[in-house]
């Protein structure tokens, strides 16, 4: 995975971005997959109508069914594929999804109680895997696909350990100056 630019606008002041990332390659396999046997099938049907009479019809149907096969099964994952967005910042955890709606999620990495992950073996194969975020809900947060999730997973331990030595040290100072003014 690799750290590239996030919004200016949608962080804070002091805010970097420590990850960026879409969910893993793997997901793109299934659509891909759908989009040749379309191909393929459509291929099949136009050179068997060719010899009807009707056969212009025939290719003008087979085009509009296979063109919708590939928009609803290809272009549609693809595009909600492109457009899920995994952010790690030094102050919050960010999930966007959605293509005509999109919904997200902002947790403050101080809030995180545990980060756990889960990888079967397909996944290990693949390198990616599931993330569980506990951020004292009910159930963890369930991210999956996520590339390399054993680092996002030391990624987000590491910015938590910095939030909470960061917030130590504030503590600290605040109460320096609470000593000095009294």
């Amino acid at each position: 995975m690799r750290c590239v630019a996030y919004p200016d606008d949608l962080l804070v002041e002091g805010e970097r971005v420590a990850l960026y990332s879409h969910p893993h390659w793997r997901t793109c396999v299934g659509p891909a997959a759908v989009f040749l046997a379309a191909v393929a099938v459509a291929a099949f049907v136009a050179a068997v109508v060719r010899l009807q009479s009707w056969a212009v019809v025939g290719w003008l149907v087979l085009a509009v069914l296979a063109a919708a096969v590939v928009a609803r099964y290809t272009v549609l994952p693809l595009v909600r594929w492109r457009s899920t967005h995994l952010v790690v910042t030094n102050h919050r955890l960010l999930v966007r999804e959605g293509v005509f709606s999109r919904s997200g999620i902002d947790v403050p990495i101080g809030r995180v109680d545990s980060v756990r992950t889960r990888r079967t073996l397909g996944e290990r194969l693949a390198g990616c895997g599931t993330l569980l975020v506990d951020a004292g809900g009910e159930e963890p947060m369930r991210f999956a696909e996520v590339p390399d999730v054993e680092r996002v997973q030391a990624l987000l331990h590491r910015e938590i350990s910095r939030d909470l030595a960061r917030r130590r040290e504030e503590t600290g100072r605040a109460v320096e100056t609470e000593r000095s003014a009294s």
